[in-house]
């Protein structure tokens, strides 16, 4: 299993410009084993840093557990005088007289338990830690409390943070560092997204049919219980929203859609859609190159889809140890389609950073208009650009691809882009005959060329 940390490089510079710049206020957050305690850690080495994890539990238990680790950062018992966060504070500024680094992790556990630490802190930062060389960094995995609480305009903490992100799950070319076998790690990435840690229990087996047994369709697998315990932690009425990314999961997108299935009225389904759009989980999809107000909703996060396609359906036979990996393979197949999608785009806005595409778009997405659809079209709006892109989990032959690109040409037509320099394309699993295919102006990508993209990344 890999140890090592992985890329974060963009955020490892927006750390080391804060440091360079004290005082400065640093927010971050982001979902639960998202790798934000590791990105800090990393951050600290060779700072003069005191760092402090919060865990659950009372006002009272937090501020003790404080106090005593600042006691023996500093070697000066006063600290274990203090039982209200302004006064214990105020006194850590005091004793801050070189640059130094001062993180409190998991900050929202303290929230939690006693909000009047955000004044607290507001306080000491406006009047006394602001004033000194030190670098403040408060991060926190429930993120709806962090927006609401931290970033928010009725926070008392709003206007100090100098910087503050949003930690995000690594991209499919910096998760392949986790794996040996490449086929394994698409098929796992595709599963369970970037989280590292998710990845970390992934990179322990050989074959994804041992993965998917051991992990999701056991009752003592790691992926099991995993939704109820991220969901939880955000989500109140945890059977609503189970219902609702049921129904996501099993294609109904449409809020009435969704709203049938849980069984409410259609005007009530919006609030709840919005929350799982700001926590990250569900998102928004419009289609690319047409005015649509609507829109459609699918599940954002790729362990959430997994689960709620493979485990929660199912339960019942899991528990019961009669389902087998050969009963879930078509539901596998499905999943493995409809991310091959989500990681197709991936491909495509890398290529576009590398300049490796007949043109640069600024657009890129879906199209669907009633029964047609095209899986990605990228637009170049100023200089009336696209390219359209048919996207197969499935290895394809030369004959196929052909089928393929008329049928991509005639769905093309039906956007109308009068006068637009038009390119085509197809991303699959395995495409055969792609050179050939190539020579005549089609652009034809599959795996092979994801790895060698990541080969090239990985020299540079």
């Amino acid at each position: 299993m890999i140890r090592k940390f992985v890329n974060r490089r963009h955020e490892m510079e927006i750390l080391e410009r804060e440091w360079g710049n004290t005082p400065s206020f640093v927010v971050l957050y982001g979902r639960r084993r998202v790798g934000k305690t590791r990105l800090l850690i990393e951050f600290s080495r060779r700072k003069k840093v005191f760092f402090h994890t919060f865990m659950e539990g009372t006002k009272e238990n937090q501020i003790k557990s404080l106090r005593e680790e600042l006691a023996r950062f500093f070697s000066d018992d006063i600290f274990l005088s203090f039982n209200e966060w302004y006064p214990l504070l105020k006194y850590l500024a005091s004793k801050i007289n070189e640059k130094t680094l001062i993180v409190l992790d998991e900050f929202t556990h303290v929230i939690k338990s006693d909000k009047t630490v955000l004044s607290a802190l507001q306080r000491t930062w406006d009047h006394e830690l602001g004033k000194k060389e030190v670098m403040l960094v408060i991060s926190g995995s429930l993120i709806g409390m962090m927006i609401d609480e931290v970033l928010s305009y009725s926070s008392p903490l709003y206007g100090r943070r100098t910087a503050g992100f949003m930690l995000r799950p690594l991209s499919f070319f910096d998760a392949m560092e986790f794996f040996d076998d490449f086929i394994y790690s698409i098929k796992s990435y595709m599963l369970i997204g970037g989280i590292p840690a998710y990845l970390s229990i992934a990179s322990r087996y050989r074959k994804l049919e041992e993965f998917v047994k051991s992990e999701f369709l056991s009752p003592e697998g790691f992926f099991y219980d995993e939704p109820y315990i991220v969901l939880s932690q955000e989500l109140r009425e945890l059977k609503f929203y189970f219902s609702m990314l049921s129904a996501i999961a099993s294609g109904r997108t449409r809020p009435s859609e969704i709203a049938s299935y849980v069984g409410v009225e259609g005007r009530r389904i919006y609030p709840y859609l919005e929350t799982l759009i700001r926590l990250g989980f569900v998102e928004r999809e419009f289609p690319v190159g047409r005015r649509e107000k609507r829109g459609i909703y699918r599940i954002k996060d790729p362990m959430l889809l997994t689960w709620f396609s493979l485990v929660y359906p199912n339960r019942t036979e899991i528990e019961l140890g009669t389902l087998s990996i050969e009963d879930v393979k078509e539901i596998l197949q499905r999943i493995f389609s409809i991310r091959f999608e989500d990681l197709a785009k991936e491909f495509i806005l890398k290529l576009n950073k590398k300049g490796m595409l007949p043109f640069r778009f600024t657009k890129v997405g879906r199209w669907w208009h009633k029964r047609e659809e095209i899986d990605l079209i990228a637009l170049n709006e100023r200089e009336k650009k696209a390219l359209f892109v048919e996207v197969k989990w499935k290895e394809i032959c030369e004959k196929e691809i052909k089928r393929v690109l008329k049928d991509l040409k005639r769905k093309a037509e039906l956007l109308r882009l009068k006068d637009w320099e038009n390119a085509y394309g197809v991303i699959a699993k395995e495409a055969k005959g792609k050179e050939n295919l190539r020579g005549k102006g089609f652009l034809i990508w599959d795996l092979e060329d994801f790895k060698k993209v990541i080969g090239e990344e990985t020299q540079n």
